[in-house]
């Protein structure tokens, strides 16, 4: 049996919010919005952080201007499947840099010879196809959605690049296989070695393993991945809550560095609202019915702790039903006993 959920602390009135009905899982929204960021809307990968949950996507980091804050913002709100956007980026003038002292060409040299060194992007063949005054084109083919999105920010962080633009040709969406995200629980107890789109996997399995931790009471945490490095931001009440989500999130297997910029609020301890585990029951049949990503979900309620079982089809939709049950009014904690099962994935 998994970790059971306690759920004391209330930050924020998005704990309180109706969830979306089920549209683009949340790890298609981060990776489409990064995507999106880091090629038409000017913003550096090594400055923003993005994050989704449930269709709503977080915006955390540094961007020198008011505009490029707005222009982000944007960008992001009008992806499909977004249904809001929490602009958390703070506006920080960028002291004078000086230039690099590398041509085009030798920009383009440099960013051939990175692409084909990643052993993550053997599987496709994408390449430079110019450079001009320091925006790297991209071109090609890219295997997975992944890929892609790899290929463009190691591209990002190369000294004398201001931006990067694509023409890479590849899948609008993810595989069948990044869609699952991990199908057993060896990945949940840090056996599994790191799969290609092991970032992905990560973010999926820190958020898992944080809602399901009696220690991190808080659901206002963001989280995103890059090279095994986690960043946790938002709110936490206390430091020692903040400590927890360290200590959790180094748990996860591929993890190779927490970056904890969680900011402590503290809150008073709301009144817990009491109920009746038939009303709680009720509660949660409304809610997940028209979740069609939860409709091999089964609950149990028993003196206000849920437990869930059946099976849903990838990570993302795990984590999305214990986020939305912890929600209920009276859950006093989850019991999460759910599977991942491939023949329950959406198409959707």
């Amino acid at each position: 049996m998994k970790h059971i959920v306690m759920t004391i602390f209330v930050l924020g009135a998005s704990l309180t919010a109706m969830p979306a009905m089920a549209g683009t899982p949340d790890g298609m929204l981060t990776s489409q919005v990064k995507l999106t960021l880091w090629t038409t809307a000017g913003v550096r990968s090594t400055s923003v952080h993005v994050d989704a949950n449930d269709g709503i996507v977080t915006l955390y980091g540094k961007v020198p201007t008011v505009e490029q804050k707005a222009t982000a913002e944007k960008a992001a709100a009008e992806i499909g499947g977004v249904r809001s956007v929490k602009n958390l980026l703070q506006v920080v003038p960028e002291a004078q840099e000086k230039a690099v002292a590398r041509s085009d060409k030798e920009t383009q040299d440099a960013a051939e010879k990175l692409l084909k060194a990643d052993p993550r992007l053997k599987d496709s063949a994408i390449s430079v196809k110019s450079v001009d005054k320091g925006v790297v084109l991209l071109t090609g083919s890219a295997t997975t959605y992944m890929d892609h999105l790899r290929a463009i920010v190691i591209i990002d962080r190369m000294p004398g690049v201001r931006r990067v633009a694509t023409e890479v040709k590849g899948p609008e969406g993810f595989s069948s296989d990044e869609r699952i995200t991990f199908l057993n629980r060896a990945d949940y107890k840090g056996t599994e070695q790191p799969s290609k789109s092991s970032d992905m996997r990560i973010s999926t399995m820190v958020k898992l393993r944080l809602l399901t931790t009696a220690q991190v009471p808080s659901s206002e945490i963001s989280v995103d991945s890059e090279d095994g490095v986690v960043t946790l931001f938002g709110m936490v009440p206390t430091m020692g809550v903040k400590n927890a989500a360290t200590t959790e999130a180094r748990k996860v297997s591929g993890v190779t560095g927490v970056q904890n910029q969680l900011e402590v609020v503290a809150t008073s301890q709301k009144k817990f609202v009491e109920a009746k585990d038939a009303d709680i029951a009720k509660d949660l049949a409304l809610t997940l019915k028209d979740r069609a990503e939860f409709k091999s979900v089964e609950t149990a309620v028993k003196n206000g702790t849920v437990r869930l079982t059946g099976t849903v089809g990838s990570g993302w939709d795990e984590v999305n039903v214990v986020r939305v049950v912890r929600h209920v009014a009276g859950v006093r904690g989850v019991e999460d006993d759910i599977k991942i099962d491939a023949k329950e994935t959406s198409q959707r």
